[in-house]
């Protein structure tokens, strides 16, 4: 099951607040109005209505429109239009930039890759071709959109999980898991390889940067997308997650032996103290 996603927009016509509610859930619109009307009143201190604006019989989301009914809330702290730099010469050249983040993806309007990351170029190399496009090589899992360049600026503050078609990784993982078909129920797309990470837009040059890394669990899981702890760069926590996921098996493994060592020394003084009873008499 997805978990649902979420996204604001403004009506052109009044700058009214418009709540994009994405979910394979039907009948949960009445629910998300009451989270939203609490939410609003207990962190922002302000009331407001809420009204379905469009169903999924529609559009293939649902969309409510939010009105403020209690005058202005909390005001945050207005943002800053323009950052302001030590220099706006750039000092990272686009080699060094593939080496620090080396789960990268960069591509134009079109959706096709001009640049990646060394690792992603290395257990992905159909995307060396020159022509290859996103959308050749993953599909979305969350957010709940199509892949298209107006369709990620439009969710641009969403945390984005893509998986990548069977057949585009040098390792592929359904033949690794093919015998796990077999005997579990779980689907074969959660076999295949998870990026997770944010877009970013790159006004200058009108591209957007997916900043990602691989989702896996521990080093067998890494190892089998042809990937290794060095792959991932010291800065990502991922690397943390799979070491203490590491440790964790490794005492998991260790209480579950000193359990079993334990059930046979039990067992060995149980037969012992009969042997013993048999002796007494």
């Amino acid at each position: 099951m997805r978990a649902p996603s979420f996204r604001c927009t403004e009506r052109p016509e009044d700058g009214a607040l418009i709540l994009h509610y994405y979910s394979d859930r039907p009948g949960l619109e009445h629910i998300v109005i009451g989270i939203v009307k609490t939410v609003a009143k207990k962190l922002h201190g302000t009331d407001v209505e809420m009204r379905i604006l469009k169903t999924k019989n529609e559009c293939d989301h649902v969309q409510f429109l939010i009105t403020n009914t209690s005058g202005p809330g909390v005001v945050s702290n207005p943002m800053i239009a323009e950052l302001e730099t030590l220099s706006v010469e750039p000092k990272v050249s686009p080699t060094t930039f593939c080496r620090v983040f080396p789960f990268h993806l960069m591509f134009n309007r079109d959706l096709t890759i001009v640049q990646t990351g060394c690792t992603i170029t290395r257990v992905i190399p159909q995307v060396c071709s020159g022509n290859c496009k996103l959308n050749d090589i993953l599909l979305t899992v969350r957010p709940h959109l199509e892949l298209t360049f107006e369709n990620i600026l439009s969710h641009i503050n969403t945390v984005y999980v893509l998986r990548t078609k069977k057949g585009v990784m040098r390792v592929d993982a359904s033949e690794e898991y093919s015998y796990l078909r077999l005997k579990v129920s779980t689907p074969v797309e959660s076999y295949f390889p998870k990026l997770k990470g944010q877009m970013l837009y790159i006004p200058e040059s009108d591209l957007v940067t997916f900043l990602c890394y691989p989702s896996v669990m521990n080093l067998d899981d890494l190892t089998r997308r042809g990937l290794y702890l060095s792959d991932i760069p010291l800065h990502d926590a991922t690397r943390d997650l799979v070491l203490m996921s590491e440790q964790f098996e490794a005492d998991y493994k260790l209480t579950r032996n000193l359990e079993l060592l334990t059930d046979k020394l039990q067992q060995t003084y149980r037969e012992l103290d009969g042997e013993k009873q048999k002796t007494d008499r």
